[in-house]
């Protein structure tokens, strides 16, 4: 049983005529009814019933028909796998620490999804990179920014903790109150300008480079930090509480330089998945 015979039976069965089988195919008529003998003699019984206006599919026929279409579409499937493949697609991107797992996970299935052939390799910022998902504070004079998500910063603080009681934490509280730092920040210029408008000193008891060590050391009590709010995701040893007075929040996006090559409909599928990451 071959291809060529399948696909001469289903041509016989839907036309119900060996002429016209055989003119839909692009064969002569001997070569259709060979090959449905051929069929019937594989499969020892009669597929069709001859007559003079035609054929008429038995029982068996009737049976053979959506197989033998299931197996000529998966056939074609693979044929076209080979046919069609995408054209290979690398991308390297660049991630700046830290940034919400769920937001980040959610552009790259995106971008495999969207963008056929994409080869991605993620790499820290600090390597070589086609674009990056970086905070705007970051972005070279060369490069072009698209805006993904807007990082809102909270107050961190461990249960218990007197401000816990509030709804609202106001800056002038803070002053000479135990705290965490964090270097390097995306809001260090905005926070440094804030706290001397108001003339608040901290108390610093440690300086941290990552939010993850900053959290910890709030959790252990000692004292407070200000941190992006989707890094409290999942962390209920905290009290988080917002800013009374104007927001503090760094703006994330996708920076690549501005004459660089990027795989066709990347950036269309950054796009279809912005509401998503509000």
């Amino acid at each position: 049983m071959d291809f060529r015979s399948l696909r001469y039976f289903v041509a016989v069965y839907e036309e119900l005529s060996l002429s016209a089988a055989s003119k839909r195919c692009f064969v002569a008529q001997p070569s259709i009814s060979a090959a449905i003998q051929q069929l019937e003699s594989e499969l020892e019984c009669p597929l069709f019933v001859r007559h003079s206006k035609g054929v008429t599919p038995t029982p068996e026929g009737t049976l053979l028909y959506p197989d033998a279409c299931r197996v000529l579409s998966d056939i074609q499937s693979i044929k076209a796998q080979f046919q069609e493949r995408p054209e290979h697609l690398p991308l390297t991107l660049g991630l700046m620490p830290f940034l919400s797992r769920k937001r980040v996970s959610l552009i790259i299935k995106a971008l495999i999804q969207e963008v056929p052939g994409l080869d991605l390799t993620l790499v820290d910022t600090a390597q070589q990179a086609d674009a990056r998902i970086i905070s705007s504070t970051i972005l070279e004079p060369n490069e072009a920014f698209h805006k993904l998500w807007v990082d809102r910063y909270v107050f961190a603080m461990p249960e218990g903790h007197p401000l816990a009681q509030q709804e609202f934490v106001a800056l002038e509280q803070l002053n000479n109150l135990p705290f965490i730092s964090r270097k390097p920040c995306d809001i260090t210029d905005a926070w440094q300008y804030a706290l001397q408008k108001k003339g608040i000193n901290l108390n610093v008891k440690a300086t941290v480079r990552t939010e993850e060590y900053a959290l910890d050391l709030v959790a252990a009590g000692l004292g407070v930090s200000v941190v992006p709010r989707h890094s409290t995701d999942g962390r209920d040893d905290l009290v988080i509480r917002e800013f009374n007075g104007p927001p503090l929040e760094r703006v994330v996006g996708l920076a690549h330089t501005q004459d660089s090559d990027l795989p066709p409909g990347l950036l269309s599928a950054i796009d279809g998945i912005k509401p998503e990451l509000s």
